[in-house]
């Protein structure tokens, strides 16, 4: 078979859609959701009130520094290093907004927007997409794999999509490995087959395997990841970034520095309309696909 290949949305015929999975898990930032504006815009919206007047365009600049040597002088958001997440956030703001001194009220506003609607949304889309696993498949198990701290568990509470994942949660702070790491999906699988030993019911762990699908926004820690462990991946792309959706199917090249900016770059309404323009997916490889959606998701896979 020759690949890449584009399928339409109503291309999903007998013999090309794929079996139902037993498994679907999900990045959660920038898959489940996101920004509703830029980060570092809503940053400077905090700070106003504050009488704290910056650029976001400086603090964007800022941010793949800072973001890179908090990583470095206090990995996995400080577990190693005894500081709480919430200290790690606290450095990175005060750090990105640098000379400015700020104030304690300030920075404390900032970490609890990001814990709710006022900084994400979770977009239609997705909720339709979870909505009709849940009432068409009930059998599926959903989980979510994130290189994230324990705030998420927070937010997704707060955001409400905590009850269509519970007790399938995996995160790189707790877990100690990270995507795309093999050990992450390895952990992820066996803990759930622990939980519904009925997935491996006549069947082989390798068999299960096949039906396991994980969906993010990034190429090499979502998509290529899971391919690596012969899971089937799906790449969340809504504005392209990746180039697959193009019709030359160009892939580019994404660096360190645009993998950090696209993590607070976002503005979810801009990138929703786009995203819905493009209906088709497109099959990189046997195992691996990428959609700019989780309408074309849901004509695909349910």
């Amino acid at each position: 078979m020759n690949f890449p290949k584009r399928i339409p949305i109503t291309g999903w015929t007998k013999g090309v859609k794929p079996e139902v999975p037993s498994v679907i898990t999900f990045d959660a930032y920038n898959t489940l959701y996101a920004t509703t504006l830029p980060v570092m815009e809503q940053y400077c919206l905090v700070g106003q009130k504050y009488g704290v007047i910056a650029d976001p365009k400086q603090l964007t600049r800022n941010f793949p520094y800072v973001f890179k040597h908090l990583k470095t002088e206090h990995p996995n958001y400080g577990k190693y290093t005894h500081i709480s997440a919430n200290d790690w956030w606290q450095l990175l703001i005060r750090e990105v907004f640098k000379p400015i001194d700020l104030p304690s009220e300030m920075v404390d506003e900032i970490l609890t927007r990001f814990e709710g609607l006022e900084a994400y949304v979770v977009q239609p889309d997705v909720l339709e997409f979870l909505e009709k696993v849940k009432s068409k498949h009930p059998d599926i198990v959903l989980g979510i794999i994130s290189n994230t701290d324990p705030i998420m568990y927070t937010l997704l509470r707060n955001i409400k999509l905590y009850p269509f994942f519970e007790n399938h949660i995996y995160l790189s702070y707790d877990l100690e490995v990270k995507k795309p790491s093999r050990e992450i999906f390895a952990h992820a699988l066996n803990d759930i087959v622990k939980k519904h030993p009925k997935l491996i019911d006549g069947i082989t762990i390798q068999e299960l395997v096949s039906k396991c699908w994980h969906i993010g926004d990034e190429e090499l820690n979502d998509m290529k990841a899971a391919e690596a462990v012969d899971w089937n991946g799906i790449l969340i792309d809504r504005t392209n970034k990746y180039g697959y959706l193009s019709e030359s199917f160009q892939n580019v090249e994404r660096s360190e520095h645009h993998l950090s900016i696209d993590k607070i770059d976002g503005n979810s309404r801009k990138n929703y309309r786009l995203s819905m323009e493009q209906q088709d997916i497109v099959q990189i490889s046997a195992k691996t696909y990428v959609a700019s959606n989780f309408e074309s998701l849901k004509a695909m896979l349910m």
